[in-house]
């Protein structure tokens, strides 16, 4: 933040400037990225070099709820003496995270190029940078297989379809997040048995879905046989488990996690978790931090940025407008 910039360049006597110019310099950096961040992207794309351990790409989408400034309506009559002339509340709103993420042979994540989108922002945008990105890091490399990788929201999934599966048809393995499939499980297991019979029913439940190729369809078999079905709600766990495998493992195959195991592919979607914490949460969630649209994307941009260790090639890029050549008379 621009107060721990101060402190910061006080401490070590570098760049003494007030809090007010760290503030204003991000954002006019912040707003050169967002304004041209195609092309800066597409630069920093073409210049990546991927790293030959590399042999596959995981996508991820995912949400994070962030506190927005947001006006508020007037009361009806006057207004109070003192009262504010433009009142406003603070509001949470959801924000979006992607990641690309290259694995090498064993699923093992290598580099992740991170994206972030703010509650009201392009959301199609941001998912048809992936689909660029991707393509590009494919067109360097076209034998890295390419996975979809995320929890179980139909939004998400309804996204990355809608981007990836016209460019690359039927070149493409998806993947439920494993642990998401697991809390699920677990919920339902306790609701069967108690503890630690509903823990080693637990344990069996994961060994089958990650060595066999048809363990999602088994288990809802299990489930449905056991008469427990309570029935569509907000806390009936055996029927959540059932609906979530019947969604996701028999109609769509995104659970065959044993092939995803002999393929070399990712089976958690820690990467883009992870990000929402990294890009939105820490920054951006402090005790009362409120935000706008625009000025909000200013910091997510040049956050994701670093955070994809990209800061330098990308600040050379974004800078560049403000450049002038300078010649002694």
């Amino acid at each position: 933040t621009s107060r721990e910039a101060e402190a910061t360049a006080k401490e070590f006597g570098r760049l003494p400037y007030s809090r007010a110019s760290f503030e204003r310099v991000a954002h006019v950096a912040g707003a050169l990225a967002v304004a041209d961040h195609q092309d800066i992207e597409d630069a920093l794309i073409d210049a990546y070099e991927v790293p030959a351990e590399a042999r596959s790409i995981s996508v991820s989408l995912d949400r994070v709820s962030v506190p927005m400034e947001e006006p508020r309506p007037r009361p009806v009559g006057r207004p109070r003496k003192g009262a504010p002339k433009r009142p406003v509340e603070r509001n949470f709103r959801m924000a979006y995270c992607g990641t690309v993420t290259l694995h090498d042979e064993n699923g093992v994540a290598q580099h992740t190029i991170r994206y972030g989108c703010m509650p009201n922002g392009d959301v199609v945008g941001l998912r048809d940078r992936l689909v660029a990105d991707v393509a590009t890091l494919r067109s360097k490399q076209p034998d890295l297989k390419i996975e979809l990788l995320c929890d179980g929201a139909p939004e998400m999934w309804n996204l990355l379809e809608d981007g990836f599966t016209p460019k690359f048809g039927d070149n493409l393995y998806r993947l439920v997040d494993l642990r998401h499939l697991m809390e699920k499980l677990g919920a339902a297991a306790r609701v069967i048995d108690a503890s630690p019979a509903a823990g080693e029913r637990l344990s069996r439940w994961k060994m089958l879905l990650v060595n066999r190729d048809n363990a999602a369809t088994g288990i809802w078999k299990e489930l449905t046989a056991s008469g427990l079905d309570e029935g569509a709600g907000t806390d009936h766990p055996i029927h959540a488990a059932i609906t979530y495998l019947q969604n996701h493992g028999i109609e769509t195959d995104r659970m065959n996690y044993a092939r995803a195991r002999r393929l070399g592919l990712a089976l958690g979607s820690g990467n883009v978790e992870a990000t929402c914490k990294s890009l939105f949460e820490t920054r951006m969630k402090r005790c009362g931090a409120r935000w706008k649209e625009e000025t909000g994307q200013h910091i997510v941009q040049l956050r994701a940025l670093a955070l994809s260790d990209r800061w330098e090639p990308a600040i050379h890029l974004i800078l560049r407008p403000l450049r002038q050549a300078v010649r002694a008379a």
